[in-house]
């Protein structure tokens, strides 16, 4: 029995493989524009649609969760990447697509990391040279999420809804004498500065290192603060009521969280409402912009979603190579304030 598979038998078998996965892709696309059509049916379409779609429309982006630049999901072969790289890639894509007219950028975040967040404000003001963005706050839009938020058009936000938090947080754990007294555990730290082991877990901080670390705080928060007067008087014509603007700002740029309708008084947000208004405010920014006429509003599209080759056959690139260990590791994780996940560095974060 002549077992040689010879090369047009394995190029059959490819192109069968080609057209059963294409078949399947097929019917899987389909049923994910009909689960994203019920889950959101106020929003017209999904980013299937919007690869085809080059009629004026807007676009939808969601920063959800902690502000950070790794996924906590990285597999090695399929890598996953967080909600707000997503977001800066949506916002980046949006810029150059002349069929985006706006942005919806809906905020559901506590802040996080000092360089993704400005990352993000840089992102959104990129847009906003070009097209409004309009941000519509859900439950928190906290600290690296208010800053964020500044660089947009315009701020609506729920009369409950949890903002402002304008301060910076660096945070470590000191085990020295956990671990000398009852541990019977020393550490031997070979540097080359002192400062080099700075914060460290190991031993008591020095008063010289905590000014170190306070002229590391007071700069950042010098910049995080900037930005928000920049970003909120720049429509402002009149140096008076710049000037009262800020004023109101600073008083409340402290660290403290204050209430949608707080933030409004503030001079932090622009109207009160939910994500509809948003999206109504939006629709005039761009039509104002772009000259566009109709009653009805453009359509909002999500510009989030992003298909995995895997996904299209119907499979979760995140669980092929996934173990139970590995989950509950994320899981745990996931748990600890990100204070706890990010010791030792500058934070734009509420907790």
């Amino acid at each position: 029995m002549n077992t040689q598979i010879t090369s047009r038998q394995v190029a059959l078998g490819l192109l069968t493989f080609s057209l059963l996965a294409l078949v399947v892709g097929i019917f899987n696309s389909a049923r994910i524009v009909r689960e994203s059509a019920k889950a959101k049916p106020e929003i017209s379409g999904s980013n299937v649609s919007a690869l085809f779609n080059k009629k004026p429309h807007l676009a939808l982006l969601e920063l959800s969760g902690p502000i950070t630049m790794d996924g906590g999901n990285d597999n090695g072969l399929f890598p996953s990447e967080s909600n707000a790289v997503t977001v800066r890639k949506g916002l980046d894509e949006a810029a150059k697509d002349d069929s985006v007219k706006g942005v919806l950028l809906r905020i559901n975040s506590p802040g996080g990391t000092v360089g993704m967040s400005q990352e993000l404000n840089a992102a959104v003001k990129r847009v906003s040279k070009k097209k409004p963005v309009v941000v519509s706050m859900g439950d928190l839009a906290a600290s690296g999420g208010y800053y964020t938020a500044c660089a947009a058009d315009m701020i609506v936000t729920n009369p409950g809804t949890l903002t402002a938090s304008i301060g910076v947080i660096i945070s470590t754990v000191e085990l020295s004498d956990l671990l000398n007294n009852k541990l019977g555990v020393h550490a031997v730290t070979v540097k080359s500065g002192k400062f080099k082991d700075l914060l460290s877990p190991y031993r008591k901080p020095r008063p010289d290192e905590i000014n170190l670390i306070q002229t590391v705080i007071n700069d950042s928060y010098h910049d995080f603060l900037s930005t928000v007067i920049e970003g909120r008087t720049r429509f402002i014509k009149d140096t008076a009521r710049k000037a009262a603007l800020t004023a109101k700002i600073k008083a409340v740029a402290d660290g403290r969280v204050v209430t949608g309708r707080q933030a409004l008084e503030a001079g932090l947000a622009d109207k009160l409402g939910d994500w509809d208004l948003a999206y109504t405010e939006l629709d005039r920014l761009a039509k104002e912009k772009f000259l566009l006429k109709g009653k009805e509003r453009l359509p909002l599209e999500n510009a989030q979603e992003n298909f995995h080759l895997l996904e299209f056959l119907g499979i979760k690139p995140e669980g092929l190579f996934s173990s139970g260990a590995q989950d509950s590791a994320a899981l745990a994780l996931k748990m600890l304030p990100v204070s706890m996940r990010y010791t030792n560095q500058p934070l734009w974060i509420l907790e």
